[in-house]
């Protein structure tokens, strides 16, 4: 019985180490509304920046009406975000890529699974 649960606390802990995969598919053609960037949020003051530099940051928003975007996944300088409603287009579970150096969308994109 103590190996069945040592296996068990095993499979868990290895499962919550995976990482999801980066989906190379973008689809700039499936966004609609985005503003020409996204701005870095700081939750604890509700102050706004540019974004700068390859490290994607969470919270963003929309500066046209304050839509929050969270990060989901990112990797080399783009991360994949869901918005706090369905906006731009995104169907289903889609995420929206965005460029984490300037804040300009990218494209849709695969949700998490």
């Amino acid at each position: 019985m103590r190996a069945f649960g040592i296996a068990v606390f095993a499979s868990i802990s290895l499962a919550a180490c995976a990482t999801t995969s980066w989906p190379a598919d973008v689809n700039p053609s499936a966004i609609s509304d985005a503003p020409d960037h996204f701005l870095v949020l700081d939750s604890s003051t509700g102050a706004t920046s540019e974004p700068s530099g390859p490290a994607c940051r969470s919270p963003m928003t929309d500066p046209r009406d304050g839509t929050r975007l969270a990060l989901i996944r990112s990797n080399g300088g783009f991360g994949d975000y869901r918005p706090d409603k369905q906006r731009y287009g995104l169907m289903g579970k889609q995420l929206l890529r965005i460029n984490c150096r300037d804040g300009r969308p990218v494209g849709a994109t695969a949700g998490a699974p």
